[in-house]
């Protein structure tokens, strides 16, 4: 369009590695031809790889600007949040177990075509993909939100398929939601009823005639808010004063205070900084750790590199492949724009 200034928030959102690389490529070339681009991004890896300057803003302001020659990730992350972070924590090595998700065949209109996959204890199991190939459909049927149209899923060995949320919860399924705002919270209520979500009706917390029970309501908000380091006023604020890193703990201290064996973490870090990143990384390393099973749903190919012990990609809402967790970023690449699926249409992601 004949632009002399572009402004890109985000722009690999939506790209798979190859496509990032021919985007930084273009952008290159319209520096090179006298452009000025301004690129917006918390992937740090890209900030390095195609700045000519960084500029880093910490709530709202600016904090430090640097070159690529000049700085790190770790020094730029430090700037960003004001202490060292951690991008690479230890996997904890865990015995696997038997299968806790079982999923087989699952469809949903045109959104989900014959899922197949496997979850077991002590796994995290990455489904990598571009956004809007069934993620969504796919989390939303496994956790009771909508009901599929054909195939099965068991929770340890018992067909749930079709149950509710609430009876999928007391079979041990917690569930952090891609939409926190929405899905996850109620931002106008206080910490502590945002605590008890979900589980308002059980007898411990709700008395004769459905009155709730709110000192015990509140005790638990404070053993959980402490447990999970939620750094918040008092459990009386309104949810929505959480900074975001604070709101996704709250929602991990509710999901797993029940332990349940299975954890479906969908795009769990999104709008969060690194050093929220870190936190929420380590959460689900120590729920690997003790014996449960994870399914994490996300864009992020670093997350699912750092975290998956399996990665599969999703594809036009089908599973198009998969692969060990050091696999190389192109090979995944092709899995999530369907390169694979001819060649996947015959197997799942069980052990072969």
């Amino acid at each position: 369009r004949g632009v002399d200034l572009l402004i890109l928030d985000e722009p690999t959102a939506v790209l798979t590695p190859s496509e990032a690389r021919e985007l930084f490529d273009n952008l290159r070339r319209l520096r090179d031809d006298g452009k000025t681009i301004v690129f917006i991004s918390h992937k740090l890896d890209e900030v390095l790889e195609v700045a000519d300057r960084i500029t880093v803003l910490r709530r709202g302001r600016v904090v430090g600007a640097t070159r690529p020659e000049e700085t790190s990730k770790n020094k730029l992350a430090e700037m960003m949040v004001g202490r060292p972070v951690l991008f690479q924590l230890d996997k904890p090595e865990v015995q696997v177990g038997e299968p806790v998700l079982e999923v087989q065949d699952l469809a949903l209109g045109t959104h989900l075509n014959g899922v197949t996959l496997e979850v077991k204890a002590g796994e995290i199991l990455g489904i990598a993909g571009v956004e809007g190939n069934g993620q969504r459909e796919l989390a939303e049927s496994l956790i009771g939100l909508r009901t599929p149209d054909s195939g099965r899923f068991s929770i340890a060995g018992k067909d749930v398929t079709g149950l509710s949320v609430a009876q999928l919860r007391k079979l041990g399924v917690g569930f952090v939601p891609e939409d926190r705002h929405h899905r996850g919270l109620v931002l106008d209520m206080t910490l502590w009823e945002n605590c008890v979500l979900g589980r308002q009706s059980e007898t411990e917390f709700s008395g004769r005639w459905g009155v709730l029970a709110i000192q015990k309501i509140k005790d638990l908000a404070t053993r959980l808010i402490k447990a999970f380091d939620v750094r918040a006023r008092g459990i009386t604020v309104p949810t929505a004063t959480l900074s975001g890193g604070n709101q996704q703990k709250l929602i991990l201290a509710r999901e797993l205070e029940d332990e349940p064996i299975l954890l479906i973490a969908h795009q769990p870090t999104r709008g969060l900084d690194v050093g929220a990143i870190e936190s929420v990384w380590g959460v689900l390393l120590e729920q690997k750790a003790g014996g449960r099973a994870v399914l994490l749903i996300s864009a992020e190919l670093d997350e699912i590199y750092e975290l998956s012990d399996r990665i599969v990609t999703m594809y036009e809402g089908r599973i198009s492949g998969e692969y060990p967790p050091d696999a190389p970023p192109e090979e995944i690449g092709v899995g999530m724009t369907g390169g694979r699926a001819e060649a996947a249409a015959g197997a799942t992601v069980k052990d072969r």
